[in-house]
Formats: structure tokens, sequence, C-alpha cells
């Protein structure tokens, strides 16, 4: 079960990396696919919410990054995402080790 969990989170994270990665190939046009995949009134009704959910949580924070980094021009919008990326990426080898350590702790003991 642990390693399920582990497969999830690296499925999760490579695919994050992965937007940012087309963020800062195709620019613009990945953003205005984000927004497109995204439901309106998302209030309405259960459905419409875990859809908007399950799409933020696979490629939200590169989605976040680039209408961050938008307003500038080209070449300084690919250095600025270049830096989240890299932020990204440290912070998510490290929220994968401390889970991991977590979950070897939660096998170690288990009787």
């Amino acid at each position: 079960m642990t390693e399920l969990i582990r497969l999830a989170m690296i499925f999760v994270l490579t695919t994050q990396g992965g937007f940012f990665l087309a963020i800062f190939l195709a620019g613009h046009t990945m953003i205005e696919w984000y927004e497109w995949s995204i439901l309106p009134n998302p209030n309405k009704n259960i459905f419409v919410s875990v859809i908007n959910g399950f799409t933020a949580s696979f490629i939200g924070i590169a989605y976040w990054a680039g209408k961050r980094v938008n307003h500038h021009n080209w070449f300084v919008k690919r250095v600025y995402l270049l830096g989240y990326a890299v932020l990204f990426i440290l912070a998510s080898v490290t929220f994968y080790q401390t889970v991991d350590y977590f979950l070897r702790l939660i096998e170690y003991k288990k009787f």
C-alpha cells in the first residue's frame, strides 16, 4: 500500500513538472489550454468541483506560475518560469523524501 502512495506522489509531481516544461516551451498556448479545461461555476454541483480539483492537483502549480509571469516579455518570462520550476523541483523532492521517510517508518513498525 505504501508503494502505491509513493507511485501516486511521483505521478502527480512529474505531471506538474511536465506541465512546467510545456508552459516553458509553448507559453500562452498551454495556459489557454488549462483555462479551457476548467469548468465554470464549480460551486454548482460536486461533479464540476471534483473535475476542477483533479485538474488543479495535476497541473495547477505550473498554471499559477505561468499566469504570474504572463505580463513580462518573452525572455524574462522564461527566466522566471525556470526559477519557479527549480523551486518546484526542490520543494517536490523535499516533500517526497519527507513522506517517503514516514512511509518507511510505517512499514518498519508493522508487526
